[in-house]
């Protein structure tokens, strides 16, 4: 049995993509190791304002947001000072648990005529010498092969395909934290509190962040991460370490007094984040499978639909060369995305300058709209605030004796010197393969 594209993984990658290719005319062929419904719990669930456009556009976004309604107003900050991000009602995020929203996508994919085959595991790979024809799977025990003109690895961090085609990682490095998260039951306040407002919050207090999350219509997922030296107790007792830590802060002891979580505390103690080469001759990576990001600031999902997207068009224009560009364009729009996710979860992000801009950004509602213009992927994470304003915030605070914020400002302007030079390669790659593309 033959395809136009074989989807290894089902998930918020590549049921959208099976569902934007069987739209285009494709014959795809959609598997997934799992069961549907089963869940996903290494996951933020978050889906940015950005991505549930995506959803909207692949007809789905009303379906997730009768399971988790939107999420309109977004915290973030360092210690005390705080900015508050609003959008229009019901234009918001939304942050559905994974159990509920991957089935919503398998069913998307095959509504448009996508074949969609579960316990269905990637055993190898079929070749014509350099070339990937197609896949072998285990489909329920019975071991199955299926041609194709192009294999997708939509299979996650641990992929299958990258690691049966040998595709390179670049730019990974270990992540130095470790995180707790929990499903508490949303109290019945939370919505009309004004400490809380329904929001979702992304917090540093000292060398925690704290996040809280709004999840399906009735849950708060409540997490710590935390340096990962710090694993030890929470190895030992994972919930009552969760219960003291949640106890230790005003934002988050009111969520979880008198409340046990529903299910495990679960956690992620140590994270390989990188990107990998996207493609090959007749193979292609997507979604985590293919870019791994720290989870800090919620970008997966959201990035993984991004990328179904702009995958499912080079697959419909056909030929290596609008894969090359898939994944060349992939680098561009990801890399300062994958930097700014790098920063938030290194160990010395709560440092005074950083404290000292959300002060600047808590006192003006000007300055909140570039940060939602962040959220809004208009304005890079490296370009919300202008050179000449950070020079004149630390310069004020070392006028008043706060010497703490020389060494990060000189820190983060060569960081940004870096991205930037970064993204410039990149986008030079991209221009080339673009020029490719008949």
């Amino acid at each position: 049995m033959r395809y136009d594209v074989i989807v290894i993984g089902a998930r918020c990658a590549g049921a959208p993509l099976a569902r934007f290719l069987a739209r285009g005319g494709a014959r795809v062929l959609l598997c997934d190791a799992a069961d549907m419904p089963s869940d996903q719990p290494m996951s933020t669930h978050f889906i940015q304002p950005y991505g549930m456009r995506i959803l909207d556009e692949l007809g789905l976004g009303e379906r997730v947001l009768a399971v988790a309604p939107s999420v309109d107003r977004f915290v973030f900050g360092c210690e005390d000072s705080l900015a508050h991000i609003e959008f229009p009602a019901g234009q918001g995020g939304s942050c559905p648990r994974r159990v509920d929203l991957d089935p919503i996508l398998v069913d998307g994919a095959r509504e448009a005529g996508a074949e969609v085959r579960l316990r269905c595991r990637l055993l190898d790979l079929l070749r014509d010498g350099e070339r990937v024809t197609g896949a072998v799977v285990d489909d329920r025990g019975t071991h199955r092969s299926f041609h194709a003109d192009v294999v997708v690895g939509a299979d996650g961090r641990h992929s299958t395909v990258a690691e049966l085609t040998g595709a390179a990682e670049y730019l990974g490095y270990d992540g130095p934290r470790a995180v707790y998260w929990a499903y508490y039951p949303r109290p019945a306040w939370y919505a009309d509190d004004p400490r809380y407002r329904g929001a979702s919050f992304i917090l540093f207090t000292g060398d925690e962040l704290r996040a809280v999350f709004p999840t399906n219509r009735d849950l708060l997922l409540l997490g710590i991460a935390f340096p990962g030296e710090q694993a030890a107790p929470w190895r030992a007792d994972p919930a009552a370490r969760m219960r003291e830590r949640l106890a230790a802060h005003p934002l988050t002891a009111p969520l979880a007094e008198g409340a046990a979580p529903r299910g495990k505390v679960l956690g992620m103690l140590k994270g390989r984040y990188f990107f990998r080469q996207a493609c090959g001759p007749g193979w292609a990576l997507v979604g985590d499978a293919g870019l791994f990001k720290d989870p800090s600031p919620g970008l997966g999902i959201s990035d993984a639909l991004r990328d179904a997207r702009s995958l499912s068009r080079a697959l419909l224009a056909g030929g290596e060369a609008a894969l090359d560009a898939y994944w060349r364009q992939r680098d561009v729009d990801s890399l300062e995305l994958f930097c700014f996710a790098h920063d938030l979860g290194a160990l010395d992000y709560n440092n005074p300058l950083n404290r000292l801009v959300f002060a600047k950004v808590a006192e003006r509602p000007d300055l909140c709209e570039r940060i939602r213009g962040m959220v809004e992927r208009t304005i890079s994470p490296f370009d919300v605030f202008s050179a000449g304003q950070v020079v004149g915030w630390t310069l004020g605070a070392l006028l008043r004796g706060r010497f703490g914020v020389l060494r990060p400002f000189f820190a983060a302007g060569k960081r940004t010197a870096a991205v930037k030079k970064e993204l410039a390669s990149r986008q030079a790659l991209a221009r080339t393969a673009l020029v490719r593309v008949p």
